[in-house]
């Protein structure tokens, strides 16, 4: 029979330690960005280059704009990575991320359906890895975390695949024991 007590104290799911990601995840999203930032240079520039009435008013505020830009932008990674974290627990998976808007997401693996290991040439040179888990009823992945290493991942999907395996073990034998039950009350009654 199902029973749902009333809680008199919160559990408190700060008290969740958190590891952080593996070590060259912020190398990762550093050379990300250098890679987006790069050609965006390159660009504009050619368009400096070609254009010398754009190049004489754009000059100035490029030349001091896209430097404070990619330095910001690679100080944001260092302070995101950092505050990013994974943690298993028994039943379940939290992961927390965020520098201005924190969010902190914890999957219970009896929800996930299945998951992906996913990993582009920069990760795979680095020996990184995305992990996507996904729960039922969803189209997209309910929880995405980059930076940690393949082994991580691989390990992680291992635990998963093993803990639902149990789960549906144990629920196959209780279903066969609920169903011998009702076979000895219909023959009592029958």
């Amino acid at each position: 029979m199902f029973e749902n007590h009333q809680l008199d104290v919160l559990p408190q799911h700060q008290q969740i330690v958190y590891k952080p990601l593996a070590d060259k995840a912020l190398l990762h999203a550093q050379l990300n960005w250098l890679l987006f930032y790069l050609p965006l240079t390159a660009i504009l520039g050619a368009v400096c280059f070609f254009n010398q009435e754009f190049a004489a008013l754009a000059q100035t505020s490029l030349l001091i704009g896209l430097p404070i830009i990619l330095v910001l932008s690679l100080a944001y990674n260092v302070v995101s990575m950092r505050l990013k974290g994974i943690a298993m627990r028994e039943h379940d998976i939290a992961y927390r991320k965020g520098v201005i808007w924190q969010q902190g997401t914890i999957l219970p693996f009896s929800r996930v359906q299945h998951t992906e290991i996913h990993r582009g040439p920069l990760e795979r040179k680095l020996g990184l890895a995305s992990l996507r888990l996904y729960s039922a009823g969803g189209m997209s992945a309910d929880l995405n975390i980059s930076g940690l290493s393949h082994d991580d991942c691989k390990n992680i999907r291992q635990y998963i695949q093993k803990y639902t395996e149990a789960r549906q073990v144990s629920n196959n034998t209780s279903n066969q024991a609920g169903d011998s039950v009702l076979a000895t009350d219909e023959s009592l009654n029958g």
